[in-house]
C-alpha cells in the first residue's frame, strides 16, 4: 500500500480511485484516437489520394469518429483544458463562410453584398419556360451542391486540426505521430520506387495511370509531390528531436556521431535518414518540376533557418548526408530523364496555358470579390471567362491562392491567410524557444509547409483529402508545440483542472450535428457515383450500337442512371448526362435522311427539355445543359427560343467543342458567315472529331467552300477531306483541285526530312500513282517499306502495282511477301494466283 494513501480518508481514497480509474479510461480513449487517427493519414494515400465518393465518406466518417470520441472524452471522462490558440478564430470563420455561401437569401441582399451574382443569376434564368419557378431566394453560391461537398472536406480537416491541437500536448506523443507520419510516407515512397524499378506502368501492378504510376499511389504525379514533401517533412523533424535529445547543448564531433550513428538509438536516426532519402528520390523520379522545386526551396529555408540557431549550427552535417545519399541514389534510379524534366522549366512558354487560366481566373473573381462565387465551384465558374484552347473540363485554378480567390472571395483569401499567419507564428516561437529537443520538430514542420506553399503557385493539390488531412496535422503540431507546458517539457504531465462540461458538451451536440448532416451527404454522393459508373458503362454500350441496342440494355442504363439523380439530386453533372442519353435514346426515331424527329417523338423531346430547364435552377452557370436544350429546342422541335437558349449556353461554356458547333449552326442559318466560322474554327481547335461537321456546315449551310480550305490549314488529312468533299458535290471542281494540290505540296516538303514517317511517302505514292508515273510510286512505296516493313496492306498495293506496271517477278515477291507475313490474307493469294499464269510482258521503253 502507497505510504500516501494511509494519510487518506475513506471518501478521499475513493475519489483518488475515480481519478485514476477517470485517467485510465482517458487512456485508453487516447490510444483508440490515436490509432483512428494513424488509420486516417494512412487511407488517404492507399485510396489514391481520395479521389471518389466511396473515399470521401470513409474520410468524413473517420474524421467524426475522431472528434466525437475525443469530445466524448472531454465531457464524460477526463476533462481537460483546450489548447489555446487563435487559430481557430479563421478555422471556423471559413466554416461560417461555406455556411453562408449556401444560405438562401433574399434577392435584395445578394445584390447588395455581391451585385454581379444577382444580375448574372437573373440573367441566366431569365429563359426559364416557367417564370413562377424562379426563386425569390437565392444563395451566393452558383453550384450548392459542390459548395456542399467541399464545405463536408473541410469540415473533416478542420476537425483533425482542432483533435491533434488539443490531443498531442507532451513530447512523447508528438513523435508517437512524426514516426507514423514518416512510416506511412516511407511506405508510399518505396511503393513508387518499386513501381518505377519493376513496375507495369499501373498503380499496385493492377490500376491505370496515366503516367505510367511514376506517382506512388497518386493519379496526378504532383499531388503525391506534395504528400511526399509533408511526409518528409515529419520524418525530419523526428530526427532533429533524436539527434538533439542524443547531443543537446554540447557541439558534435565528427566520431562521437559516428558512434553515435552506430549505437541503438542511432538505427532510428539511420531509419528516418533512409525515409527522407526514399521520399526525395520518389519526388524527382514522379518528374513533378513543381514537387522538385519546392522541396529544393523548403530545404534553402529549412537550411538557413537551422543556422540561424546557435544549438543546431553543427548539424549541418545531418542535411549534408541526407542530401548527398538522396544525389547518389538518383544517379542510380534515373538522373538523365529527371535533368531533362528540370531543364524544361527553362522553356515559359510551356507555363503560358496556366499563367492565361490563373490571369482570367481572377478577371472572374473580380465580378465576385467580397465573398466569391462559392467553395467548389471553380469548374461551373471559369468556364464563362475562359478564352483558352484546352478541350478539357478545367475543374481547378492551377493556382491554390486564384483558386481560393475566386471560390471565397477576398473574405475567404483573409481568412486563410489569417490561419496560415498564425501558423507561422507559432514555427517562429518555437524556434525562438529555448533548448527544449521536441521544439526542433518546428523545422521538419515548416520543411513540409513550405514546400506546399511553393508548390500551391502552381497546382490544386490541398484540394485531395489525403494531402489536407497532412497539411492539418503539420499545421496542429506546430500549434501544439508552442502550448507545451513547462512541466511537460521536463516529463511531467500536462496541467489538469476542471473545464465546465458545458462548452465541450455544446460541442459535441454541433459536431454530431455537423457529421451526421456531411456524413449523409457523402453516402448520397458514394451511392450517386455506384449506379452512374453502371450506367456509364451501358451508355459506352449503347454508344457502340449506334443507340438501336435491345431494350433490356437501355433499361439497366436508365435504371441506373436514374437512380443516381434520385440518391443526389443536385448533380447537374448526372442531370445534364441523363438528358444526354434521354435524347440519344431518340436516334431510331431520327430520319437519317433528312435528321428529322419523328412527330410522335416530340412529346418525348419536350420533356427532356423540360426537365433540363428545371436543372437550370440547380446551377444556373451550367451553360452545356443549357446548350443541349437549346439544341433540341431549335433543331428537333422548332421552337424558336432554341436559338436563343444556345447563345446563352456559348456565353456560359464558350470553350466546350459541342457548344461551339451548335452556335456555329445557328449563326449559319441566321447568313452569319464570319461569327459561324469564328466558332467552327474554336470548335476544331477544341475537338479535331468536329472538323468534318464543320466542313459539311461551310459547303453545305454557308455556301461557303472557301472557309472549309481555310479551316483545314497546313493538315493534310484535313485538306485531302475538304478536297474528296468538294469533288463529290461536283460544284467546286477548281478549289478541290486546289486543296488536293496544297496537300501534296505539304507532303512533299514533309517528305524530304529524314524524319518524315513512312506514312507521307504513301500518300504521295498514291498520289503519284492517280497521275500514272508509277515509277515513282513503286519508289516511294519502297522507301516507306524500308521505315515500317511490317505493314502488309502496303507490300499489297505496291504488288498491285508493280502487276499494273508489268513488272510481275517483283509483283509475285511482293505478294509472297504478305503471305509470310499474313498467312490468311486472301486478297495476296488471289493475286499471286492471277500472276502465276500472267505471262512477263516486256517493258515499254523508259518505263
Amino acid at each position: 500500500m502507497d505510504p500516501y494513501d494511509r494519510l487518506l480518508t475513506g471518501s478521499q481514497t475513493q475519489q483518488c480511485d475515480e481519478i485514476r480509474c477517470r485517467h485510465s479510461q482517458a487512456g485508453r480513449f487516447d490510444r483508440v484516437i490515436e490509432v483512428l487517427l494513424i488509420a486516417l493519414l494512412a487511407f488517404g494515400p492507399v485510396a489514391f489520394g481520395v479521389v471518389a465518393a466511396w473515399s470521401e465518406l470513409v474520410v468524413i466518417a473517420l474524421a467524426g469518429t475522431v472528434l466525437a470520441l475525443f469530445l466524448i472524452r472531454q465531457v464524460f471522462i477526463a476533462p481537460q483544458p483546450l489548447c489555446r490558440t487563435w487559430t481557430y478564430v479563421p478555422l471556423v470563420a471559413f466554416l461560417v463562410i461555406g455556411v453562408f455561401q449556401l444560405m438562401p437569401l433574399p434577392a435584395g441582399v445578394v445584390a447588395a453584398i455581391s451585385p454581379e451574382t444577382a444580375l448574372l443569376k437573373a440573367e441566366m434564368l431569365d429563359g426559364l419556360p416557367d417564370v413562377e419557378q424562379t426563386p425569390s431566394r437565392t444563395p451566393l453560391t452558383f453550384y450548392p451542391r459542390a459548395t456542399k461537398r467541399d464545405l463536408r472536406l473541410v469540415l473533416a480537416v478542420a476537425a483533425v486540426f482542432f483533435v491533434v491541437v488539443n490531443l498531442y500536448r507532451d513530447p512523447s506523443s508528438i513523435k508517437r505521430l512524426l514516426a507514423a507520419v514518416a512510416v506511412i510516407g516511407g511506405a508510399v515512397g518505396l511503393l513508387a520506387l518499386a513501381q518505377h524499378i519493376a513496375g507495369n506502368g499501373k498503380i499496385y501492378w493492377f490500376v491505370p495511370s496515366y503516367d505510367a504510376a511514376r506517382s506512388g499511389t497518386f493519379i496526378n504525379h504532383s499531388h503525391f509531390g506534395q504528400f511526399m514533401n509533408l511526409s518528409i517533412g515529419a520524418a525530419l523533424a523526428l530526427l532533429l528531436v533524436l539527434v538533439c535529445e542524443a547531443f543537446s547543448h554540447r557541439k558534435v564531433t565528427a566520431a562521437e556521431a559516428l558512434e553515435y550513428l552506430r549505437s541503438r538509438e542511432g538505427l532510428y536516426v539511420k531509419l528516418l535518414a533512409g525515409t527522407i532519402v526514399v521520399g526525395a528520390a520518389a519526388v524527382f523520379l514522379a518528374l513533378t518540376r513543381g514537387g522538385m522545386v519546392s522541396m529544393l526551396a523548403a530545404a534553402a529555408f529549412t537550411t538557413v533557418a537551422l543556422c540561424s540557431r546557435r544549438s543546431l549550427r553543427g548539424r549541418g552535417w545531418i542535411l549534408v548526408l541526407i542530401a548527398l545519399a538522396a544525389f547518389v541514389s538518383l544517379l542510380w534510379l534515373g538522373f538523365d530523364r529527371i535533368y531533362d524534366r528540370v531543364a524544361t522549366l527553362d522553356d515559359l512558354t510551356e507555363y503560358h496555358g496556366r499563367w492565361e487560366m490563373v490571369a482570367q481566373s481572377v478577371e472572374a473573381w473580380k465580378r465576385f470579390p467580397a465573398f466569391g462565387a462559392g467553395l467548389g465551384t471553380f469548374e461551373v465558374i471559369y468556364p464563362m471567362f475562359d478564352r483558352g484552347s484546352s478541350a478539357g473540363l478545367a475543374t481547378h485554378a492551377e493556382n491554390e491562392y486564384v483558386h481560393a480567390l475566386l471560390e471565397t472571395g477576398a473574405v475567404g483569401v483573409l481568412t486563410l491567410a489569417l490561419f496560415g499567419v498564425l501558423v507561422w507564428v507559432a514555427y517562429a516561437r518555437s524556434v525562438r524557444a529555448g533548448s527544449a529537443p521536441i521544439r526542433s520538430a518546428a523545422y521538419g514542420l515548416g520543411f513540409g509547409l513550405a514546400a506546399i506553399l511553393v508548390h500551391s503557385l502552381s497546382d490544386f493539390g490541398q484540394h485531395l483529402p489525403a494531402n489536407a488531412m497532412l497539411s492539418a496535422v503539420c499545421c496542429a503540431l506546430l500549434v501544439a508545440l508552442t502550448g507545451l507546458a513547462p512541466q511537460t517539457l521536463a516529463g511531467g504531465g500536462p496541467r489538469r483542472r476542471l473545464v465546465p462540461a458545458v462548452a465541450h458538451l455544446a460541442l459535441l451536440a454541433i459536431a454530431a450535428g455537423a457529421f451526421g448532416w456531411a456524413v449523409v451527404g457523402a453516402n448520397a454522393a458514394r451511392a450517386a457515383e455506384a449506379h452512374w459508373a453502371r450506367a456509364r458503362l451501358a451508355a459506352r454500350q449503347m454508344e457502340t450500337a449506334g443507340w438501336r441496342a435491345d431494350g433490356e440494355l437501355a433499361e439497366y442504363l436508365f435504371a441506373h442512371a436514374l437512380a443516381a439523380t434520385a440518391a443526389e439530386p443536385d448533380n447537374i453533372h448526372y442531370r445534364h448526362r441523363l438528358g444526354v442519353y434521354q435524347w440519344q435514346s431518340l436516334a431510331p426515331c431520327i430520319d437519317p435522311n433528312s435528321d428529322a424527329l419523328h412527330p410522335d417523338a416530340f412529346p418525348w423531346a419536350r420533356r427532356i427539355v423540360e426537365d433540363l430547364h428545371a436543372c437550370r435552377l440547380l446551377c444556373p452557370s451550367f451553360g452545356v445543359l443549357v446548350c443541349l436544350a437549346g439544341e433540341i429546342e431549335a433543331f428537333a422541335l422548332a421552337d424558336p427560343d432554341g436559338p436563343a437558349h444556345i447563345r446563352l449556353g456559348y456565353r456560359l461554356a464558350p470553350c466546350n467543342a459541342a457548344v461551339c458547333l451548335a452556335a456555329a449552326r445557328i449563326d449559319a442559318q441566321s447568313g452569319q458567315a464570319e461569327e459561324a466560322f469564328e466558332k467552327l474554327a474554336r470548335a476544331v481547335r477544341l475537338n479535331g472529331g468536329y472538323f468534318s461537321q464543320a466542313v459539311a456546315l461551310c459547303i453545305d449551310t454557308l455556301a461557303r467552300p472557301d472557309l472549309a480550305v481555310t479551316l483545314a490549314g497546313d493538315s493534310v488529312g484535313r485538306l485531302s477531306h475538304v478536297a474528296d468533299r468538294l469533288a463529290a458535290s461536283d460544284r467546286h471542281p477548281e478549289l478541290a483541285a486546289q486543296a488536293r494540290q496544297r496537300a501534296l505540296a505539304l507532303l512533299a516538303e514533309r517528305s524530304v526530312r529524314s524524319d518524315a514517317p513512312a506514312a507521307t511517302h504513301v500518300s504521295l505514292a498514291r498520289a503519284d500513282a492517280e497521275r500514272g508515273d508509277l515509277d515513282a510510286a513503286v519508289e516511294r512505296y519502297r522507301l516507306a517499306l524500308r521505315k515500317n516493313y511490317n505493314q502488309v496492306g502496303w507490300h499489297y498495293e505496291l504488288a498491285c502495282l508493280l502487276a499494273r506496271a508489268g513488272r510481275v517477278d517483283e509483283a509475285i515477291h511482293e505478294a509472297r511477301i504478305c503471305l509470310r507475313l499474313r498467312v490468311n490474307h486472301a486478297a495476296a493469294r488471289r493475286l499471286l494466283e492471277e500472276l502465276s499464269v500472267r505471262p512477263v510482258e516486256p517493258m515499254a521503253a523508259g518505263q
